[in-house]
């Protein structure tokens, strides 16, 4: 199998397994079953009679619906499809986080019972494989450009495969890393809660102090990381640069 072939089969596998698992998830949550599933067939109901559908199968449809949205984002293999494709799968994986959440803003809207059909370990579980998706599709679509530029600059084939497949390595470390990290944080979590739990009572407004201090976390992390990419593309655009001034240089 051509190396390209393996990056875009991986690509592929990643993709259908996520928004597969995401939308099982989805037909499990609360949300849908209690508001947005009445919803849905009150106003494609009439249209699934009239093409032969009954209403008892329109969690199949939506699945087959939404896995071919997925295979066509995936089909375009460029960063908006892989883009589109990310957003569909938060959109269809909000409400099962909105039903495990402390504070359930939607409920507040729209009164309903939270009852959902998965454990808060499944959730985690999908968050896990989003994230993993989220890495593999932001790297590979980076090695198929890298690879189209060797490629025209005359590089050897034998040796294009043998950088992808060095980079393909180092993507399976880093989302091995990242799942196993994760996971260490939500098992931690608890028992950090506990121990904290303690002390942060005796604070005085502790919502207001935690609130304050994660908002300032938040702006801190953000203003360093628009100050890296601000670095980078100084870093990037020095060669550009130089080889324009060559250029006009020349006779």
């Amino acid at each position: 199998m051509r190396t390209e072939t393996y990056i875009r089969t991986t690509e592929l596998g990643v993709a259908l397994a996520s928004t597969y698992m995401v939308a099982v998830t989805l037909l499990q949550s609360s949300i849908y079953l209690v508001k947005l599933k009445p919803l849905m067939l009150k106003y494609l109901g009439p249209l699934l009679a009239m093409i032969g559908v009954r209403t008892t199968l329109f969690d199949f449809v939506l699945l087959g619906f939404v896995t071919a949205m997925s295979f066509l984002f995936w089909r375009r293999g460029d960063e908006v499809g892989f883009g589109r494709l990310f957003s569909l799968n938060m959109l269809m994986f909000f409400p099962a986080v909105i039903d495990f959440s402390m504070f359930n803003w939607i409920n507040l809207i729209l009164p309903y019972d939270p009852t959902p059909g998965v454990t808060a370990l499944w959730v985690f579980a999908v968050g896990l494989l989003l994230q993993a998706t989220y890495l593999t599709l932001r790297y590979t679509i980076r090695f198929r450009l890298l690879r189209d530029e060797l490629t025209d600059r005359g590089a050897d084939l034998v040796d294009v495969n043998e950088v992808s497949k060095g980079q393909m390595t180092y993507l399976i470390q880093l989302v091995v890393a990242t799942t196993a990290i994760s996971t260490i944080i939500f098992y931690l979590t608890p028992l950090v809660r506990n121990l904290l739990s303690v002390e942060i009572s005796g604070l005085p407004y502790p919502h207001i102090v935690i609130g304050v201090v994660c908002s300032l976390l938040i702006a801190a992390a953000t203003i360093l990381y628009l100050r890296g990419g601000a670095r980078r593309n100084e870093v990037e655009d020095v060669p550009l640069l130089e080889g324009m001034g060559r250029t006009s240089d020349k006779p």
